[in-house]
């Protein structure tokens, strides 16, 4: 949980050293592409992490999440393979990219904003990688689009369930992120989510 009491700095810091961490090529280009969008400074959404630097926060968090969750899942038999720890590392971070694109936060109002729609942010973020030239493997753009349920993709509730478990790197980024979500609220909202 220390994660969450760093400054902005101290999370790009963190997010700029795991992504170097990967030795991915091209990954610089895709460092100075985040960097030029704002992705650091932007909000995570208009419900959780809706402050300055909430996107690379509820990233952050949804990689130290996703890290644990591979660790079971290791435990549970998957090989270590089919969550590779750079791919953890940039569906976790990359996930929600396209955020940092369409999301700002008003000093005036000391509220998170839309400034552009953001439909179909799944995909959207999977381009937006792509446009910085690097290049995601076809498990990490797996993870990013199923990374919210994956009811856009496919209707069926039991065909998903099937899809989680043949691809544990999706399951634990979608898992993963939940989780940040949930205690984001936890964190902002507590009276809504206490026990009594």
């Amino acid at each position: 949980m220390e994660h969450i009491h760093k400054t902005i700095e101290q999370k790009k810091e963190e997010c700029l050293a795991l992504l170097r961490s990967t030795n991915r090529d091209k990954m610089e280009d895709l460092i100075t592409y985040i960097t030029g969008m704002g992705y650091f400074e932007a909000p995570g959404s208009l419900k959780h992490h809706r402050f300055v630097g909430g996107l690379v926060s509820h990233s952050l968090e949804t990689y130290h999440k996703a890290m644990k969750l591979r660790e079971e899942k290791i435990r549970d038999g998957f090989s270590p393979d089919q969550m590779p720890v750079d791919s953890v590392i940039i569906a976790a971070l990359m996930h929600d990219l396209c955020k940092a694109d369409v999301l700002r936060y008003s000093s005036e109002t000391h509220k998170a904003y839309v400034c552009k729609s953001h439909k179909g942010h799944s995909q959207r973020s999977v381009r937006q990688v792509g446009y910085s030239g690097f290049q995601l493997t076809s498990i990490e753009k797996e993870a990013i689009l199923w990374h919210m349920g994956g009811k856009h993709i496919c209707p069926d509730k039991q065909e998903r369930v099937i899809y989680y478990e043949s691809h544990p790197l999706s399951d634990i980024i979608r898992r993963a992120d939940g989780k940040s979500i949930g205690e984001s609220k936890k964190r902002h909202h507590p009276q809504r989510y206490s026990d009594s």
